[in-house]
């Protein structure tokens, strides 16, 4: 997924009001912050991230809330190796959103980092 797609699929999305025009933004801003962490320009199965990031944002803004994930799952992502990688970018969005975000939502969040991160190798670590 380049930037160019992403923000095709934020236009349909946006226009049918599936998301808000604010998820859209800082989406945009987290794929363009992931890409530069990453040094790529094309973030390999980044799909199902930004578009739970966008939906997420959403519903914070509605105050609709999810199910947490299961706690195995969450378990095997907290030792990933990219796990504070995936915090950190978490972190930007939060900052950059203005609010932190619902537990739920940041742990559903934390999954699909470190999975992007583990696909595209992990950037650079810090």
């Amino acid at each position: 997924m380049n930037i160019t797609i992403l923000q095709e699929r934020l236009d349909i999305l946006a226009n049918s009001s599936v998301i808000s025009t604010r998820a859209a933004e800082v989406t945009l801003i987290a794929f363009e912050h992931l890409a530069a962490e990453l040094k790529i320009d094309d973030i390999e199965k980044a799909e199902m991230l930004f578009t739970h990031l966008p939906t997420a944002l959403t519903r914070i803004t509605k105050g609709e809330m999810v199910e947490a994930p299961f706690a195995d799952l969450l378990e095997e992502v907290k030792s990933s190796p990219y796990f504070s990688q995936a915090l950190r970018e978490i972190e930007f969005i939060q900052e950059k959103w203005n609010q932190p975000l619902p537990q739920e939502e940041l742990d559903y969040l934390l999954i699909h980092y470190t999975n992007v991160l583990q696909m595209n190798e992990g950037g650079i670590e810090k």
